[in-house]
């Protein structure tokens, strides 16, 4: 005999074996018919009369349980008389009509009839995407109503503008931006995979047709005469792309780690710093200035630094490496400081001299410490001078950057400081 607690178990083991089955007819069927309705549940009545007898307090309150009210669906009876208790009506089933009252009973009805809610909503505005919908129910439901509305609006607007190359910011939805495509990133991959064929172990919007705002690239010309042929700037940032159009041509590009030891070199004739930058590394390297010069790499002297030398070379074979070797390393002992990360967390660089393989490897094995490292705002300026070829009096010349050169920049420079 089940009580109304004992048979909330059942319930809630048939509400997650059909609820997937439900929402599916709901939204395929015509009319929203579902199947397997009325849905009865045996409530477990005593069949003998002996049984009743020998139970016959128990059998008592089962019967009056079961004829309180309902919070939803009905129960059916059988009347019988019994010796020694008379004529009683039986509880035999617990009957559903539909399925909201077995939701009732498991406790998800608001979930059940938000996501009723929004399956019609994705019927009807992205019916190539109900498949995913049903999928993605779960997730779905946990949106609020706004926040649901800009996704299926969002969701239209990628479909209908595959591969667009737009901005987020140009997306015509009211009240999206950056924010909330970061915060709705994963659902929305998630969501548009399948239908959008997009690559599972990918997590980046790219695969949406949307583009971030172009990265900046930090540059020092350090020669006056590229400076007059760019408006006299002497530190600027611009995109990758416009870096292409600036009409100068250095005999030598050193790529910089640190942008405040680039700026603290003095003027080097036929010379320009670009700071590494973190993306897009080959389209830098494509830029005909920087492809047609003498190219240098000076970074922190560490295991990350090799791995980016090993980066350039693969776009420009014939990159120098300056202070990135044992000798520099150990004579500066007391600048060590140690690296966070293990050294068989990088795959080994291929594209090194056999010295600087040599050494590198010296590194990871921890021959001097655990992950030492000098980094490259650490290394005494004298010494990058010198690589630099600068020495003499260009020594004690006032090599700050003012004010003035700095608020020239027409490529936004507050974004650069933001970014140090």
């Amino acid at each position: 005999m089940k009580n109304r607690n004992g048979i909330r178990t059942e319930i809630s083991s048939l509400y997650r074996a059909r609820i997937t089955s439900w929402l599916t007819e709901h939204v395929k069927n015509e009319n929203h018919a579902i199947d397997g309705f009325p849905c009865r549940i045996y409530l477990g009545a005593p069949t003998r009369d002996e049984d009743v007898k020998a139970h016959k307090e128990q059998f008592i309150a089962f019967c009056e349980d079961w004829h309180k009210d309902l919070a939803a669906g009905k129960v059916d009876f059988l009347e019988k008389n019994y010796p020694g208790i008379g004529t009683v009506e039986v509880p035999i089933h617990l009957v559903f009509e539909r399925p909201d009252e077995i939701v009732t009973w498991a406790g998800h009805l608001v979930e059940y009839h938000s996501a009723l809610r929004r399956l019609d909503i994705i019927a009807a505005q992205l019916p190539d995407l109900i498949d995913s919908a049903l999928d993605n129910i779960s997730s779905l439901t946990t949106l609020d109503d706004l926040d649901f509305q800009h996704f299926v609006d969002v969701c239209k607007w990628i479909c209908t503008h595959r591969n667009s190359g737009s901005l987020i910011r140009q997306i015509n939805v009211r009240g999206v931006d950056t924010a909330w495509f970061e915060s709705h990133r994963s659902i929305l991959l998630t969501f548009l995979r399948d239908f959008l064929d997009l690559n599972p172990l990918r997590k980046d919007l790219l695969q949406l047709g949307l583009l971030p705002p172009s990265p900046l690239v930090r540059v020092v010309v350090l020669d006056h005469v590229l400076r007059n042929k760019i408006g006299g700037l002497r530190y600027f940032a611009a995109p990758i792309g416009d870096l292409q159009t600036i009409d100068i041509k250095p005999a030598r590009v050193v790529f910089f780690e640190d942008v405040s030891t680039a700026l603290s070199v003095p003027d080097v004739p036929g010379t320009v710093i670009v700071i590494t930058p973190t993306h897009s590394l080959s389209e830098l390297c494509k830029t005909d200035w920087i492809a047609g010069a003498k190219c240098d790499y000076s970074g922190s002297i560490s295991l990350r630094s090799f791995a980016v030398l090993n980066n350039f070379r693969v776009y420009l074979p014939n990159t120098n490496s300056l202070l990135m070797d044992e000798g520099t390393f150990v004579t500066n002992k007391d600048l060590w400081t140690y690296d966070d990360i293990l050294a068989q967390d990088q795959p080994q660089p291929m594209a090194l001299t056999a010295e600087e393989m040599s050494f590198y490897r010296m590194l990871a094995s921890g021959m001097y410490g655990l992950r030492a490292r000098i980094d490259q705002e650490r290394i005494p300026l004298e010494l990058i001078y010198k690589a630099l070829g600068v020495g003499g009096e260009e020594l004690d010349t006032d090599i700050g950057v003012s004010i003035d050169d700095q608020g020239k920049d027409s490529y936004a420079l507050d974004e650069v400081k933001n970014r140090d």
